[in-house]
């Protein structure tokens, strides 16, 4: 009798990654991102993208003592910013703002703090002994400054910080994100600095978009289907911000491209060179589908891994079907505040229609109901089993969460395998995090 012959891929996990063997005629497709090519020399990309979108601005914007605020992506993205700091400090100086008329603020959200170790790692040691660099504290009502509303009607409130600063900058990574279409863009100043009130008006109207799409996520939606989004750049310019910073990157986390100026021209133009190398498709739906977050910023948690992988694979998976994910979940649940609340959503996992109202009433902030209403649209809509691969979390957490725990990749397919039977297809995205899944 012939072996079943199999194919072994490998799938990214934390910082290394695990072997996976599917038989090779059941497999209906390994959805794998497009090869970039990095940059030959980083510093001198960024630094030329940098100086063309600083050298657009008016020259008023760096007048003599004008002070300047550089916001952040935090310690859950890849952004490269121990990088571009060095190079927009010193282009800075040059402009005639000194480094004493400079802060960097981390735009975390409605993320817990960065840690003093995280924000080393994230600037490096070169720019903390240049400038002073503190969080965005989205409940801080005393440095919370109102700048206006956007024509949806959301507060704008952001940052003292940044809202007193004469010229506004603003750093991001580009990748398909499952609330704002991608990321990058107006999102370093919503929900980056901005206020627990701000960021809930915010999210909370991906519920009618979802209604009407019919599906998981906003992943890959772009205005004007996306409200969040165009929400997002309206608050954006309200606020002022001046310039973004935007990369792409290569899945090594190696600079590609880097592109500078409006947070809309700059974030457009960052996508569009990125939109080639992340479009996957399957030929078909499948009853399987193994995919890892790709990411490892992104695996900081389940909340972060996951609202990346189940944003998008919906599209992909068959009703009744099981979703093997690989997240490495070093910080547990979620990163962000409240976490034992969002532990608590999770465990009653509510429909997507409840997810609906309790959003839209404020009942549930929006930051945590989108991802929640992702994992809520598999496994009530589609009736799907959801299994996580990770270390980070123990299968007694996981189980009570809704979720199944396996201790591998291969043990998870081997299950879904025997549950399933030998005509069960099956799809493989090692980079799901990081991909735009299309039908």
């Amino acid at each position: 009798m012939r072996a079943t012959q199999t194919e072994t891929i490998a799938i990214p996990y934390g910082a290394a990654s695990q072997r996976l063997k599917a038989p090779a005629r059941q497999l209906a497709g390994v959805c794998m991102p497009g090869q970039m090519t990095p940059a030959a020399d980083p510093q001198a990309a960024l630094r030329a993208s940098i100086v063309s979108g600083l050298e657009t601005l008016p020259a008023g914007k760096f007048r003599r003592r004008a002070k300047a605020c550089i916001v952040i992506t935090d310690r859950t993205r890849s952004t490269p910013n121990q990088l571009i700091l060095p190079i927009l400090l010193d282009e800075l100086n040059r402009r005639g703002i000194a480094d004493a008329h400079i802060s960097v603020l981390v735009g975390v959200g409605m993320h817990a703090a960065d840690s003093p170790d995280a924000i080393r790692a994230n600037v490096g040691e070169q720019t903390l002994a240049r400038v002073a660099v503190v969080n965005n504290e989205p409940d801080n009502a005393g440095l919370m400054v109102h700048m206006g509303q956007t024509k949806m009607s959301t507060p704008v409130e952001v940052h003292r910080v940044f809202a007193e600063a004469d010229l506004r900058l603003g750093t991001g990574n580009v990748n398909p994100c499952m609330l704002a279409g991608w990321s990058a863009g107006g999102k370093i100043v919503l929900p980056g600095v901005a206020s627990r009130r701000c960021i809930y008006e915010n999210h909370k109207r991906f519920t009618a978009a979802l209604a009407e799409l019919g599906c998981a996520s906003l992943m890959g939606v772009m205005p004007p289907h996306n409200p969040v989004r165009a929400d997002i750049e309206d608050a954006a310019t309200v606020a002022g911000l001046d310039m973004v910073i935007n990369t792409v990157l290569d899945f090594d986390r190696r600079l590609v491209a880097c592109y500078s100026g409006d947070q809309i021209g700059a974030q457009r133009a960052a996508v569009e060179a990125m939109r080639p190398y992340v479009e996957v498709c399957l030929p078909h739906k499948v009853d399987i589908l193994v995919a890892g977050v790709g990411e490892l910023s992104y695996e900081v948690s389940l909340f972060q891994g996951g609202s990346r992988v189940c944003g998008g694979v919906d599209r992909y998976l068959n009703d009744g079907g099981t979703l093997i994910m690989l997240n490495a979940c070093r910080e547990g649940i979620y990163e962000g505040f409240e976490h034992e609340q969002y532990r608590a959503w999770m465990r009653q996992m509510p429909t997507p229609a409840e997810i609906r109202r309790l959003t839209e009433a404020m009942e549930i902030g929006g930051e945590k109901s989108c991802v929640l209403y992702t994992f809520s649209w598999l496994l009530h809509q589609k009736q799907c089993r959801i299994v996580l691969v990770t270390d980070g979390m123990a299968p007694a957490e996981v189980s009570e969460i809704h979720l199944e725990h396996a201790g591998s990749a291969q043990e998870a397919l081997d299950n879904a395998l025997r549950r399933y039977g030998s005509s069960a297809s099956i799809g493989v995205m090692p980079y799901g995090g990081l991909v735009l899944p299309k039908l």
